[in-house]
């Protein structure tokens, strides 16, 4: 069952979005929160078992098909905590995916998916900015890492050399 999300609001066209006004999903991996742009979900639908590839690093799960686009499966939970981190025996498996816009034809694996928030200007960056985060939401005594998705694929990879496409 697919989650409908209105990214009608957003002009793909318009140079450099303003960070007011901008909509963020908020979804749950691990024991984290995490924020996602609407405007860079394309789907969110409910969990399929990737087809795994071979010699993928853990944080790769694998290939599905979502509205009839190949997408790669990334562990959202371990790109940000680290393979080391999850070795949390009580991890809930993931229960849904989000399918994301861009380039690199990605969706992430969830736990869960919860509320959609107005993006405050009052985004702190600190200690835990990495590739993959742009900053830190303060929402409700929760902290929430804004993901930096043009940056999800390179931190998941990392130290492995991609397949370039040779002519």
């Amino acid at each position: 069952m697919k989650e409908a999300v209105d990214n009608t609001q957003y002009d793909d066209n318009e140079a450099g979005h303003k960070q007011a006004g901008r909509k963020v999903q908020i979804v749950n991996a691990g024991s984290s929160q995490f924020g996602i742009f609407a405007e860079e979900i394309s789907a969110i639908v409910n969990w399929q078992e990737p087809a795994p590839l071979p010699h993928a690093p853990a944080s790769v799960l694998g290939v599905v098909s979502i509205e009839g686009r190949m997408l790669t499966v990334l562990d959202l939970a371990t790109i940000i905590l680290g393979e080391g981190g999850l070795v949390n025996a009580t991890r809930n498996p993931a229960t849904q995916l989000v399918a994301l816009r861009g380039d690199e034809q990605l969706a992430l694996a969830l736990d869960s998916v919860g509320e959609i928030l107005a993006f405050p200007e009052n985004v702190s960056k600190s200690d835990t900015v990495t590739a993959a985060v742009l900053g830190v939401l303060q929402h409700e005594g929760a902290e929430i890492s804004i993901l930096n998705v043009p940056g999800l694929f390179p931190t998941a990879i990392q130290g492995r050399q991609r397949r370039q496409r040779q002519f």
